[in-house]
């Protein structure tokens, strides 16, 4: 069995390196500061590495510690709800899931009575994830991210979504308007953007419509809302392959022009992999992945 070292340090090792501070780890710990000097040299010495760096009155981690800082704030997570677990087993049930807007939105939030039907004992917390975020918050069982960085696969379980296509979409009324022949005519409309730099834009015009520049345009936060102004004839949005599934089989939104490009990055399911243990969190895996085979 691996011998690890005491639980106090790796304690007072995370409390520190939290705070940056030998002092505000002693206060939280209710310990005298040299007895959080002593445990963390001690640790030092068992690990046979320095921890911390000096900087003034502060104390930073150093690189060797940072990555050691993160696994043990997951493990204490992890530690912290089995504990919850036992004194109440209903807590096994709860699932705490991070999902981008506008995924939520358009794609996740319509296949939650499916979810609710086959595991009605599962409660089911929905927090925002930021774009590009990558793993998962602390307290977030599952993300599903747009961009997952480079996370390490011994850790983190990751399953890609389908790869995204972009192409313009509209109102049926404005495209009944007769001004979308070709690619150019868009510079006679609003384009709607979902991303502050315009870059999605950018490269569709490049690539289909010999840069033409529109002079309305209008910005939102995320892409729920872009396509929302579409559909109330706004202007033209930037469209794909999942977020727009349900709109335009519905036909509030409809594609002018059939050429798309392809998404640099990538939505997909993230969990860290102890995680996975627990029958909810795998449950709901399974689940997803069962949603995004299909066609």
């Amino acid at each position: 069995m691996r011998r690890l070292p005491s639980l106090t340090a790796l304690r007072t090792f995370e409390c520190a390196a939290r705070h940056g501070h030998f002092g505000r780890a002693a206060a939280e710990l209710c310990v005298t500061d040299s007895a959080v000097s002593h445990q963390i040299r001690q640790l030092e010495e068992q690990l046979g590495v320095a921890l911390f760096e000096r900087v003034g009155r502060q104390v930073r981690p150093s690189p060797e510690a940072e990555r050691l800082l993160h696994h043990l704030q997951q493990a204490f997570e992890l530690i912290g709800k089995a504990c919850d677990e036992l004194r109440d087993p209903a807590s096994q049930a709860v699932l705490r899931v991070a999902v981008t807007a506008e995924l939520a939105q358009k794609w996740l939030v319509a296949r939650l009575a499916d979810f609710s039907s086959r595991y009605p004992h599962i409660t089911l917390h929905l927090h925002d994830q930021p774009i590009n975020a990558g793993a998962p918050a602390l307290d977030v069982d599952i993300a599903i991210t747009y961009g997952t960085s480079a996370l390490d696969a011994s850790t983190h379980f990751v399953r890609p979504l389908q790869l995204l296509q972009f192409f313009p979409v509209c109102s049926p009324g404005l495209f009944n308007q007769g001004g979308l022949k070709r690619p150019r005519d868009l510079v006679r409309h609003c384009l709607l953007h979902d991303d502050q730099d315009g870059k999605t834009w950018t490269s569709w015009l490049a690539t289909h419509a010999d840069d033409a520049q529109p002079t309305r345009q209008l910005y939102f936060p995320h892409a729920a809302l872009a396509l929302e102004a579409a559909v109330l004839g706004q202007g033209v949005a930037m469209g794909d392959n999942l977020t727009c599934q349900a709109d335009l089989q519905s036909g509030r939104l409809v594609r002018p022009f059939n050429p798309s490009v392809t998404a640099q990055g990538q939505y997909a399911l993230v969990c860290e992999r102890l995680r996975l243990e627990r029958a909810a969190v795998a449950e709901f895996v399974d689940w997803f992945i069962e949603q995004i085979a299909e066609p």
